[in-house]
């Protein structure tokens, strides 16, 4: 059985995704920074869902359902166009709190679900 300190893909997957919301906050950041998040995301999100059906993952519908909702803001977020200062400021705080309780909550219960399926 490995041990829950181990790092998954989806650990470095995660820190990217923080990297990028971290390129938010800077002034010289444009909706390129949020296209590359929507972008990383949903190659995350897709590698996820992946496993996620593959084997059998009894929490795939709300895992699905909360992905589809970032999804939606995403879109939602890009739609609305400029990216001044305190654009960034709101918009990196949400997106930094969503995917903190995202990653901390129901990425925590699929991890365990993935260390005790023994996939990395």
């Amino acid at each position: 059985m490995r041990k829950t300190s181990d790092i998954l893909w989806q650990d470095a997957q995660h820190q990217v995704l923080f990297e990028i919301l971290d390129l938010i906050s800077d002034p010289e950041a444009d909706e390129r920074v949020i296209e590359h998040l929507r972008d990383y995301t949903e190659n995350h999100f897709s590698l996820e869902e992946r496993y996620m059906r593959e084997l059998c993952y009894p929490g795939l519908d709300a895992h699905l359902s909360a992905h589809n909702r970032f999804r939606e803001e995403i879109e939602e977020i890009l739609a609305g166009g400029q990216c001044d200062a305190q654009f960034r400021i709101i918009i990196g705080t949400f997106l930094t709190e969503w995917l903190t309780r995202h990653v901390f909550g129901i990425d925590k219960e699929l991890e365990s679900f993935l260390l005790k399926a023994n996939v990395r």
